[in-house]
């Protein structure tokens, strides 16, 4: 209601007004920048004088404020309560004077002060409304709301400014009285819907051209508006090449060039912003390159001559090379469309630059700019050595505002910690080598800094990838061949000669045309998360082969199958997933399990032939539950996973089916058994790998009436088509696959020593106590006494002694048992024992073969020996 009341309040015509307070300021450093403003005004006790350009004493930032036009501010202080319910964060910098206003009134407002009105104040002054106030970045940050200053004007909340007809002296609580209105039909609401809403009403920004009372700040804006839209209405012209001369070449470093570039036609008057341009140039080899423009001839504005730094590129098919070996003063070289495509925001408070080595050629003239109209800058600049930095001569006016690292003094450059301090509400620009941008992007994502507040600057972009096809819906429909190493610009360009185009990169925009229907592969950084889903940039992206979605209703596609080989086929729809943007459906063959070796679960058991890759017990607990409701299933055992088959052992299933029944003895020393069991096995290692193809499985249910109705249920599908979909309704504890899965669990991949080291100890203690407890049952059959002496009675008294039969027959079974051992030990030695029995005959054998050759040789030598006479 009260909200109500205020709209109401605020269309009630104003003839009379009062004075409510009257503030002035000096200029003053903003917090946390390196600017001054006059915008905290204080409250004026006495008298105030006014000339032409405003109170007596009142400083103003003559960038954007002060002079004939914009010498008095005025406010409504009625909008502050509302400005404190919108945002009561900040409810205590929402008071009269918050706006940097120098009157402050309660009655005249946006809606009921026109342009041009004529107002006396007091007996003296007579002032005239000029503007409406176009509200900048120090509005955001005074009330520390970010892109708060839009939001102004939108509700039409800016306040005014009045020129002075008249000086004199003013008073606070002095009447504001209404002399004149001219034009009635123009309050500052309707100026500002024309001026900030609906841009492109050509009648209205002609009627708004023409108002004579109307500040040379919106006029003129209004008056290029105008000639724009008369423009565009002319034919367009091809894009035409105009010759410049080379005048003057310098080695900025030793792989940096400036070329400064004179028109050849003197009289031409270019006219183009150098903040952030780049130029297209065609030179005299043929090729045509686009390159960063570092300054033009009339401080920021590009008429007839600019300058341009050129890298050589080690990798260069001829660009950069041709203009730092062959390119000399007096060659003439064409030069196209000059544009800009730096994106600068206006309500940001800070603007900061991370350039590296070449990179600053692109910000150079912006930055100049940003100081001109006083933004706060920050420039960090990365560079080889000081030998390496170029223009130092446009560098040295912001040496305040610089951080130099100097890689040859072991300076470098902190990206994460320079994004992550930077002051409030910042612009960020980039522009360097790929490993200094991927840098960057990395910090602005982790730290969740939006992509409207960072504008990338590239000099190269990768456009090769596969081949596609392109329709173009406009051109009749024509579809065209896009090559793997041509950009889609390249094949429109051919096609069709009026395709607009600038810096080639990704950056600037200029080619973005519009995606009808397809995924495309994104490049460039030229346009938002939102203009990417129905465009594309035709210098550098790339459109995706995407296959048809299958589904059993496309034609002629296979129908699914009801029965197969004594299996029934259970169809599953395969969702899609951003690697594979389509859906399938997946054939499960199922029948009734029947093991070679009948079990007691075979009754409520399924088996399960091609099942999916990624199958895990949570998937076809979703899958079943989704047919026949929850409870039905139990569990699954997948034949290459020991683990699970355990979930459908003969003796496992019988023990839970009798879960229900009294424990006996023997039970209670089963599961002792089973206790001392699991202590023995190794600690279980649990990963969720991919099934090879074709994988089997047995479904575990709770009873054989849950088998039969999940058959059931799988028969209806196929007539109802309603298939469910794997992955549906999946517990959140299930890991998922993939590089991320990988990495978090690529520990759980190998056994931790301790826990196999315990689980040893424990497998021997278990061994040695069988031992324990075996041996001493057999001296309790045999009536002997333990160690202290005692003989161990059963429970149904003690036992009668052994026979001599019974006796001789149990010292027999020890007798051949320690034989058997005794065999088993010398079976396992049997391979050392030949080996070493074949070692000793081969011995033998050469030794006798020695003593046979000695022999021979003797009896050889026998007779023949002759004494010496």
């Amino acid at each position: 209601m009260a909200e109500a009341q205020y709209k109401a309040d605020l269309s009630v015509p104003f003839e009379v007004d009062r004075l409510l307070e009257i503030r002035t300021s000096r200029m003053k450093q903003m917090p946390g920048l390196k600017i001054e403003s006059g915008i905290d005004k204080t409250i004026c006790p006495t008298s105030m004088k006014i000339d032409k350009v405003g109170l007596e004493g009142d400083e103003h930032d003559l960038t954007f404020h002060g002079g004939p036009d914009k010498a008095i501010l005025g406010y409504c202080s009625s909008h502050y309560p509302s400005w404190r319910e919108s945002y009561p964060e900040r409810a205590d910098k929402f008071v009269p004077g918050g706006f940097g206003e120098n009157f402050v009134t309660a009655r005249m407002n946006e809606r009921n002060v026109c342009i041009g009105d004529v107002i006396s104040v007091g007996p003296e002054v007579v002032l005239q409304v000029s503007l409406p106030r176009q509200p900048c970045f120090k509005l955001n940050h005074r009330f520390s709301i970010k892109n708060f200053a839009p939001q102004t004007y939108k509700t039409s909340r800016t306040g005014w400014y009045y020129r002075v007809l008249k000086g004199g002296m003013v008073n606070v609580g002095d009447e504001l009285r209404l002399v004149e209105r001219k034009w009635p039909n123009w309050p500052i609401e309707r100026v500002q819907e024309y001026l900030h809403r609906d841009t492109d009403n050509l009648e209205m920004n002609e009627q708004l051209a023409e108002i004579e009372a109307l500040g040379d700040e919106s006029r003129d804006q209004f008056k290029r508006r105008v000639a724009k839209a008369r423009r565009a209405k002319e034919p367009k012209k091809p894009v035409s090449w105009t010759d410049f001369k080379i005048t003057n070449r310098k080695m900025e470093t030793r792989r940096i060039l400036a070329v400064t570039l004179d028109a050849v036609n003197a009289d031409l008057d270019l006219a183009v912003s150098s903040c952030g341009a780049h130029a297209k140039i065609k030179l005299p080899n043929g090729l045509v390159r686009t390159y960063s423009v570092v300054a033009g001839d009339d401080d920021l504005v590009i008429r007839n001559r600019f300058v341009l730094g050129i890298a050589l590129d080690a990798n260069s098919r001829g660009g950069s090379k041709y203009l730092h070996e062959f390119a000399k003063i007096g060659d003439t070289i064409q030069v196209g469309n000059i544009v800009t495509d730096a994106k600068l925001s206006t309500s940001a408070s800070n603007h900061l630059f991370i350039v590296g080595g070449i990179g600053i050629t692109a910000f150079l003239s912006l930055i100049k700019g940003l100081r001109n109209i006083n933004y706060n800058c920050q420039l960090h600049y990365a560079v080889r050595s000081s030998d390496d930095v170029p223009f130092k001569e446009y560098l040295e006016p912001y040496d305040d505002l610089t951080t130099m690292y100097d890689k040859s003094k072991g300076q470098r450059m902190d990206v994460r910690k320079i994004i992550a301090t930077m002051p409030w509400n910042s612009q960020l620009y980039v522009c360097g080598p790929n490993t200094m941008m991927q840098a960057v992007k990395d910090a602005v994502k982790e730290c969740g800094i939006s992509s409207n507040e960072v504008h990338y600057e590239a000099f190269a972009a990768d456009i090769s990838g596969d081949p596609f096809e392109v329709e173009v819906a406009n051109r009749d429909c024509k579809v065209f061949k896009v090559g793997e190493e041509e950009s889609l610009l390249d094949v429109l360009r051919r096609e069709f000669s009026d395709m607009p185009s600038s810096c080639e990169v990704g950056n600037c925009g200029t080619c973005k045309i519009g995606l009808k229907k397809g995924t495309a592969d994104h490049r460039g950084t030229a346009l938002t998360d939102e203009e990417k889903r129905n465009s594309i940039l035709a210098c550098v992206s790339r459109g995706l082969l995407i296959p048809a979605r299958h589904t059993t209703e496309q034609p002629g596609m296979a129908p699914v199958e009801t029965v197969s080989e004594q299996f029934t086929v259970f169809p599953i729809r395969i969702p899609s997933v951003p690697s594979y943007p389509c859906t399938a459906i997946h054939e499960v063959r199922v029948r009734r399990n029947a093991p070679k070796v009948p079990t007691a679960t075979d009754s409520r058991s399924l088996f399960l032939k091609n099942i999916p890759s990624d199958s895990t017990e949570p998937h076809f607990r979703a899958v079943f539950t989704n047919l026949v409701g929850a409870g039905r299933f139990e569990s699954i055992a997948f034949e290459d996973d020991t683990r699970a088959a355990l979930a459908v052992d003969p003796a496992q299933a019988l023990k839970v089916a009798s879960f229900a029944r009294k424990r006996k003895r023997g039970d209670v020393e089963a599961e002792a058994a089973d206790i001392n069991e699991q202590l023995t096995h190794l600690p279980e290692i649990w990963t969720r790998r991919l099934h090879r193809s074709s994988s089997t499985a047995i479904a575990l249910f709770a009873d054989e009436k849950s088998v039969q109705l999940v058959l059931k249920a799988i028969g209806k599908l196929h007539k109802s088509k309603k298939y469910p979909t794997w992955g549906e309704d999946l517990a959140d504890t299930v890991p998922p696959l993939g590089a991320s899965w990988i990495s978090s669990h690529l520990q759980l991949c190998r056994a931790d020593k301790f826990a196999v080291q315990k689980a040893v100890h424990d497998f021997f203690n278990t061994f040695n106590q069988k031992e324990k407890e075996a041996a001493e049952m057999a001296k309790r059959l045999r009536n002997e006494p333990d160690n202290d002496g005692f003989v161990t009675v059963t429970r149904g008294g003690r036992a009668a002694p052994a026979s001599r039969n019974e006796a001789e027959e149990a010292r027999q079974k020890m007798i051949d048992k320690q034989t058997k051992k005794k065999s088993e030990t010398k079976d396992f030695y049997r391979f050392q024992l030949r080996e070493r029995r074949k070692a000793e005959q081969a011995a033998l054998r050469r030794r006798f073969e020695e003593d046979r050759k000695k022999v021979m040789l003797m009896r050889e030598k026998r007779g023949k020996f002759k004494p010496e006479t």
